[in-house]
């Protein structure tokens, strides 16, 4: 269900598009009107107008695009987006020389994307290393995910409550502000990010890959 704040930015899309189709056709008006009452095919006035009107409209169209595609998410602005985090703890995984709790599909020079595949009670989850990090150790977050607001002190906690292995989900939700709503992006998610904790590199198997 869209956010009544999206009416914001759907109604301004609305407004810039006609504005847009509009200016198009009094360009084509006026243009006629010169050539038939007239008798010319070129006048300062219309094409100064003519330029004025087109900057405006697509300097309109531009920003709204902008807004709506281009937005980038501050994390640390609590009045624009509610971040959120969800903690489980991973489940050891046995293979054919270690146990581990990481398995990875390593990329390719053509597609240098790794793929981390963790597992939760039982069930196998699959994230791209775009949107996730895996560390061995706490000190590496600050430094592997910079701009990231994990919370050290909420971190260590689970440190302790799950032995070092588990993964941490970031959600941060666009909130009701003019601005979200000019976007479009009230109640949307900014930003998805995950944080897979092993309690050492060895836990970590980019060679015997599991399907379950």
């Amino acid at each position: 269900m869209t956010s009544a704040w999206n009416w914001i930015g759907i109604i301004a899309w609305i407004i810039v598009l006609a504005l847009l189709v509009w200016v198009f056709h009094n360009i084509r008006v006026r243009r006629i009107k010169m050539i038939v009452e007239r008798k010319r095919t070129f006048e300062w006035g219309s094409l100064w107008l003519t330029i004025g009107e087109l900057v405006v409209s697509f300097g309109l169209l531009l920003g709204m695009g902008y807004v709506t595609f281009n937005h980038q998410v501050n994390l640390s602005d609590a009045k624009a987006v509610k971040v959120t985090y969800q903690y489980e703890p991973l489940v050891l995984r046995v293979g054919s020389q270690d146990s581990y709790y990481v398995a990875v599909d390593r990329g390719t020079t053509n597609k240098p994307v790794h793929i981390y595949n963790y597992w939760i009670s039982g069930a196998k989850y699959t994230v791209s290393s775009n949107k996730a990090t895996v560390v061995s150790s706490l000190k590496q977050v600050k430094i592997a995910d910079a701009g990231i607001p994990w919370s050290q002190k909420a971190l260590k906690k689970q440190d302790t409550e799950h032995g070092k292995a588990y993964v941490v989900k970031m959600t941060a939700t666009y909130l009701p502000t003019f601005w979200n709503g000019l976007g479009v992006h009230v109640g949307h998610q900014a930003m998805t990010r995950w944080l897979i904790r092993v309690p050492g590199q060895s836990f970590i198997n980019t060679t015997d890959i599991q399907a379950n």
